[in-house]
């Protein structure tokens, strides 16, 4: 970024060293139209300087003297909060955990928002967790949640204080109930079957599957997300709970099959399901749809871009 350019938007970026936190700042590193943002990440995991524009802090936003500092430096007009320390298959595991780092973390971070005015966040909740299992062709927003797990009882509960820092102190939010994102930048194990079982496959290993294959999901392609994300904020959405996934389902051996046609060696064990996996839902994306016009990407074209992408990851750690 040109430093004499004026910066109107000072983003604090919590997750950016994450799976979508890393196709968010890609996408406004190669966006003009974003050249006016500065991105502060903060994050527990050191990450090497991606573009002088990008300010990296080691730290963990469940420390409120790590926000404090920050928030006294930085001016910020926005947050852009993407960070989890669990899974839904983990987060049952120390529920006291999962509530320290997660909720008690992000109202730690409202307050401090509160405190110095920040009146802007954007938080990526999860379709999926946050329902649970409706036994429904398409869930709205305006369905009953039930999770099933702590990660989805916590993503809910941090909703709803959205809402009530919305009400008492005016910060506004956008809440986005994601589904399941799959693409560049991906890198962990135990969350994202389309990229694992690729990654399963190039490395001649077999993908551990819960349950039969016959469950349905709905699959969002990252850079459709991340363009999604940014339309909205053009849009000046604010104060909304919205649904974003492609608006179709695929049943899992269907997406298995896809990356057979590039992949051919595709090996499968197939296990027990598990009972915080929520097994078929397919997200109604009328309310989305109707803020902002969007094509997606077609399905086999994604899979092939993160083919290339994990093969392209996989020869750098050879």
């Amino acid at each position: 970024m040109n430093k004499f350019m004026q910066v109107k938007e000072t983003v604090l970026l919590l997750g950016g060293t994450g799976f979508i936190g890393r196709n968010i700042i890609d996408y406004v590193l190669k966006n003009k139209e974003y050249s006016n943002y500065k991105i502060v990440v903060l994050s527990r995991n050191f990450q090497r300087e991606i573009d002088e524009s990008i300010e990296y802090v080691t730290g963990d936003y469940a420390d409120k003297s790590v926000l404090i500092r920050l928030f006294s430096k930085w001016n910020f007009t926005k947050v852009f909060h993407c960070a989890t320390s669990t899974t839904p298959l983990t987060s049952g595991n120390n529920i006291l955990s999962d509530i320290n780092g997660n909720l008690i973390a992000t109202i730690g971070l409202l307050d401090v928002m509160r405190d110095f005015s920040c009146k802007s966040i954007l938080y990526l909740s999860s379709g999926g967790a946050v329902y649970g299992e409706k036994n429904l062709e398409k869930i709205s927003e305006n369905d009953i949640c039930n999770p099933l797990s702590s990660y989805g009882v916590v993503k809910l509960t941090i909703e709803n204080y959205l809402r009530l820092y919305q009400k008492q102190y005016g910060i506004n939010y956008l809440i986005l109930r994601i589904s399941n994102p799959f693409g560049r930048f991906h890198t962990s194990e135990k969350q994202g079957v389309v990229n694992i079982a690729i990654r399963r496959a190039l490395q001649g290993e077999t993908l551990e599957v819960w349950g039969d294959g016959t469950q349905s999901k709905d699959y969002l392609f990252v850079d459709d997300l991340v363009k999604i994300i940014f339309l909205l904020l053009k849009q000046e959405v604010v104060n909304k709970i919205l649904n974003v996934g492609s608006g179709e389902s695929y049943q899992l051996n269907c997406i298995l099959n896809t990356i057979r046609i590039y992949l051919p060696d595709v090996k499968v064990d197939y296990v027990e399901s598990k009972t915080t996996d929520v097994k078929d839902f397919c997200l109604d994306i009328s309310l989305m749809q109707s803020f902002v016009n969007f094509k997606f990407t077609e399905l086999k074209e994604a899979i092939q871009q993160t083919i290339f992408w994990e093969n392209s990851r996989k020869s750098i750690l050879s």
